[in-house]
Parts: C-alpha cells; sequence; structure tokens
C-alpha cells in the first residue's frame, strides 16, 4: 500500500472500539487480513470501557482475534475526572477478569477534564496509578496529548510510568487519508521519552470494516516490543483459517451501558 511511507523504522499497531465494527455488531475487522497486511501490524489497543459504567461490546471479541493471530495487545480504559478513580480501577479489571495481566499492557486514556482542576485531575490519576499498582504489580501506560497533560496534569507529581502520545497532522478532507505524523511526538513538558506514538486517526482501515482507523508507532525495535509484553518464546502456532472469528473465540458481544 502506498500510503506507508513514514516511520518504517518504528513498528506498527492500530488502536480498536466498537466505532471498528459495524453498527450492529455483526461485522468487525478481519483479523486475518489484519495479521497479513504489510507492513505487520505488531500489537493493538482495544477500548475495554469507559469510567465505571459502560463496557466496550466488542473488547472481548477484539481481545479474543488479537490473541489469536498473536500479537501484543493492550486493553485501555477512558476515565472521568468526576468520578471515583477506585470504582472506575475496579471496572476495568472487572472487565478483564480471566486475562492474564502478565500478557497484556494496560493503558489509561486521559482525554477529558469535566471541569475538574489540574490539582484535583492529578489527583484522581494518581489514585488510579495506585490501584492499578497494587492490583497487579505494575503502573499503566497513560495515553494522552501533550497539550492536554501540560494543561490538566502536575506530571511531576506523578511516579514514573511510560506514555503513549497522541500527534497527527491536520486531517484531510473526506474520504482522503492524512499521511502519519513524523515520529517522534510533542512531549509534555517533565516527559523525558515516549513509549507510542499514534500517528495518525485517518488512516486506512486494515480488516475490511469502515474507512479509517487509528495507526500507532512503537519507540523501539521489535525484539524491544515483545520484550516489554514478556513475550521472549517465539510467536504462538495460529489458528486455521476454517472457522469463523466468533466460532474460534467462543465468545458473545456483551454491551452493558449504565449511567457513568
Amino acid at each position: 500500500m502506498t500510503y506507508f511511507t513514514r516511520n518504517q523504522d518504528f513498528p506498527l499497531g492500530i488502536d480498536l472500539s466498537l466505532h471498528n465494527a459495524s453498527w450492529d455488531g455483526k461485522r468487525l475487522p478481519d483479523f486475518d487480513q489484519i495479521r497479513e497486511h504489510q507492513p505487520k501490524v505488531r500489537f493493538i489497543a482495544m477500548r475495554t470501557g469507559i469510567s465505571w459504567g459502560y463496557r466496550d461490546c466488542m473488547f472481548e471479541r477484539f481481545f479474543a482475534e488479537a490473541s489469536r493471530i498473536g500479537v501484543c495487545r493492550l486493553p485501555y480504559h477512558v476515565v472521568y475526572p468526576r468520578t471515583s478513580p477506585i470504582r472506575q480501577m475496579e471496572s476495568f479489571l472487572s472487565i478483564l477478569k480471566g486475562v492474564d495481566l502478565e500478557k497484556v499492557r494496560l493503558v489509561l486514556d486521559l482525554e477529558l477534564d469535566q471541569g475538574k482542576s489540574r490539582a484535583e485531575i492529578t489527583a484522581m490519576v494518581q489514585a488510579c496509578l495506585r490501584w492499578l499498582k497494587s492490583s497487579t504489580g505494575r503502573y499503566p501506560i497513560l495515553y494522552s496529548r501533550a497539550m492536554w497533560v501540560n494543561e490538566h496534569l502536575a506530571v511531576e507529581d506523578l511516579p514514573r510510568v511510560d506514555w503513549w502520545l497522541a500527534q497527527y497532522i491536520r486531517s484531510y478532507d473526506t474520504p482522503n487519508y492524512t499521511p502519519e505524523y513524523p515520529c517522534p511526538p510533542m512531549l509534555p513538558r517533565g516527559v523525558k521519552t515516549w513509549l507510542i506514538h499514534q500517528t495518525s486517526q485517518r488512516a486506512p482501515a486494515i480488516g475490511g470494516v469502515g474507512h479509517y482507523m487509528d495507526y500507532n508507532r512503537w519507540n523501539g525495535s521489535l525484539a524491544e516490543l515483545r520484550e516489554y509484553f514478556g513475550e521472549t518464546n517465539p510467536l504462538p502456532a495460529l489458528c486455521p483459517l476454517d472457522a469463523a472469528p466468533c466460532e474460534r473465540a467462543g465468545l458473545k458481544s456483551s454491551c452493558e451501558r449504565r449511567a457513568a
């Protein structure tokens, strides 16, 4: 695909939510196409939910398929500053019940301020980080943008964490694709380096559903990426291609929405 003219030295990843499936949930990206894509998709981030009351109904299916094709996986959860951090983190881990947390890396999505002050948002993030470190043994990755972090977070008051930072080129007119932003992203004040760069939100969709998809790049080699996820062994054998994705996964959609 002629789109891929930038960032070739950085392993490619994508991130998914229910918006990457059809409106009725009957069609989702073809993960066999994702597996065969060139350049290779090496990691996939998948939204688990929002706050404490919303579960992304595609998460279980996406996670099962990403596991089947042997890519590194990053479940991410959107955090509400106005809501109890503990309740939100309990919801996050409840969605991940049964997942081997040693084989994934968790992400907190920080994009909303909801009228809260910088000090209040920083305290909320601190509480989330402490709870997840106590519950899982490690801090999550933080996803955000440099300008948002500079306005809403006191980085100096946070423990040392890894950062997934978004920075794009201004979107081209629909239906054109927007090129990836060249790595590296702009760093927030107090942040020394980046782990993942979300380079485009209007890149060509991989897998046959929808027109656009978010692309991401890993700051390091493929070997370093796999080591980060504890994947020191060869890639696992893949399932046969003769069964439908949901049949192989043995999972059903579990859309569940309550007041957040």
